[in-house]
């Protein structure tokens, strides 16, 4: 496995690397970070090079110090890491605007997308509410906000495992909370995603966890019926986590729709 960091606007993005073959890109959730991925790295990074990396403002990369934006930050990763043919995008929740976002800024260098509870950049939520967690590492710090975020109804089905809710306890409790305390300067495309859906051109995964709060529900439709050619698929036994919740249908469907284009 090769790991590192690499350099960009006003900070560094930290890396993984591991297997061979075609690429595969992972992008995490809000709060979590690389290793949410680790069930797919080991199914996956014996036929294909798999690349998980900390957004900007989450693990081990930097905090955000000046106007930025995922997808120009996934930009120079790849161009840094001497990834020059289309590869497939993998992304979870918050990683699911990331993705989209990179999509339709650089439609060339994205071979297909698999978009998992995915969120997307000017779609609102009703019953997802981070507000209470900024008020509360206001008045009572990161930590306290950290847990009422462990408690958010997006996790309550992977409280059912003891083993996937700790590997979720440890990377929420361990985030940094910059983004309960300051203002994120996120830069934005223009128009915002969700008015640029049907640009994306590339075949377009779309899973949900049956047991998923109904915001996530409802912009996998969104989804699935602003984008050409997509596919809809709900995992059972699984919530807003599914990669985690049910590694082994979460993998088996990725796999059969990445080579399915390849």
């Amino acid at each position: 496995m090769q790991e590192g960091f690499v350099n960009i606007e006003n900070g560094r993005l930290f890396y993984q690397k591991q297997g061979t073959g075609p690429a595969l890109l992972f992008l995490h959730g809000i709060c979590l970070d690389h290793q949410m991925w680790n069930d797919q790295v080991r199914f996956f990074s014996n036929r294909f090079t798999c690349i998980t990396v900390d957004l900007r403002g989450f693990g081990k990369s930097s905090l955000p110090a000046g106007p930025y934006s995922f997808h120009e930050d996934l930009n120079v990763l790849l161009d840094s890491l001497h990834i020059t043919d289309p590869l497939t995008i993998i992304a979870l929740s918050m990683g699911g605007k990331a993705a989209i976002n990179f999509a339709i800024a650089y439609p060339q260098k994205v071979k297909a997308l698999i978009l998992a509870d995915a969120a997307v950049d000017g779609c609102s939520f009703k019953e997802f509410d981070l507000k209470p967690v900024i008020e509360l590492a206001k008045l009572k710090g990161i930590d306290s906000a950290n847990q009422l975020f462990l408690n958010n109804a997006v996790f309550a089905y992977s409280k059912k495992n003891d083993s996937v809710f700790n590997r979720l306890k440890k990377m929420i409790l361990s985030y940094s909370g910059w983004q309960w305390l300051n203002k994120n300067p996120m830069q934005y495309l223009n128009p915002i995603a969700v008015q640029q859906l049907d640009r994306i051109q590339s075949p377009v995964l779309i899973i949900t966890g049956e047991k998923d709060i109904q915001d996530f529900q409802d912009i996998a439709t969104l989804l699935h019926n602003s984008i050409k050619g997509s596919i809809l698929k709900t995992i059972k036994n699984a919530g807003h986590m599914c990669n985690m919740d049910n590694p082994e249908v979460f993998n088996e469907l990725a796999l059969d729709f990445i080579t399915a284009h390849q």
